[in-house]
């Protein structure tokens, strides 16, 4: 009994030494993978690399891209964690909070988020909580939607433009909006227009909210025509590098990772 108690205090430092050395040695970093087709044997290799419920959940899906983006998400997380904190694929564990917001367990330092829109899967990790959100622009009655979900503030942003710019505008707030949510980690239970994204001449950002005093530092950025990425931090300066993967090369990179453990 004291080996086996000595053994799990060992493992237990381990993990926080671990947990400590990405906080020192590591910064927010931001992913982006552009999705190719999978085919269906190849998908159904792929998802022994994950745990059961998430591979149980992936195959439900209807939608082949909605697969893929979901599998490639979690591969491109796997990735990240077992290069930064040389954990092994098997004992890696994510746990979610009330609202849904997935984490992973042991280490509190270890932050990360993932978004997915069109052909773009995007995570960034960080040692503080982060959010972020892509989506694919599309042409719609986005007038009507910022009418209904938008404050007042929000809609004049939007509305002070001609036609093509209003509908880039819609989408600066919807990103930025998501990215906040993501990143208090409250997903519906945190209504739309319980705050405010406010974008100066400037383009300075910042959310204005009746609950809390905190400041926080937002991104847009334009990874690709027709999409757009907002990013929710609490540290002062967010990167402006986005680490491009390609799709084959992930899947060729995390099958090496883990045979190689």
């Amino acid at each position: 009994m004291l080996v086996n108690g000595n053994v799990l205090i060992i493992m237990k430092y381990f993990e926080v030494y671990q947990d400590k050395k990405f906080m020192m040695e590591n910064f927010m970093e931001i992913y982006v993978v552009k999705i190719f087709d999978i085919s269906e044997e190849e998908l159904d290799k792929l998802c022994l690399l994950i745990d059961s419920e998430k591979s149980y959940k992936i195959k439900k899906l209807i939608n082949k891209k909605d697969k893929i983006r979901t599998l490639i998400g979690e591969i491109l997380i796997r990735k990240i964690v077992i290069e930064n904190l040389k954990i092994n694929n098997k004992h890696i564990r994510f746990n979610k909070n009330q609202y849904g917001k997935p984490y992973l367990k042991g280490y509190p330092n270890f932050n990360f988020n993932i978004s997915h829109s069109g052909e773009y899967v995007l995570c960034a990790i960080d040692d503080k909580p982060i959010g972020v959100d892509i989506e694919e622009i599309k042409h719609l009655e986005f007038e009507e939607i910022a009418k209904n979900f938008f404050t007042e503030k929000e809609f004049q942003y939007i509305a002070n433009k001609d036609s093509k710019s209003k509908l880039d505008r819609f989408y600066e707030i919807w990103t930025l909006k998501e990215s906040y949510i993501k990143f208090c980690g409250q997903g519906l239970s945190m209504p739309l227009k319980s705050f405010s994204i406010e974008i100066d001449q400037y383009e300075n950002i910042k959310v204005i909210s009746n609950s809390e005093n905190k400041e926080y530092t937002f991104k847009l950025f334009d990874i690709d025509l027709g999409y757009k990425v907002a990013v929710c931090s609490l540290n002062k300066k967010i990167s402006n590098n986005i680490i491009r993967l390609e799709q084959n090369c992930l899947i060729e990179n995390i099958l090496d990772l883990i045979l190689n453990r």
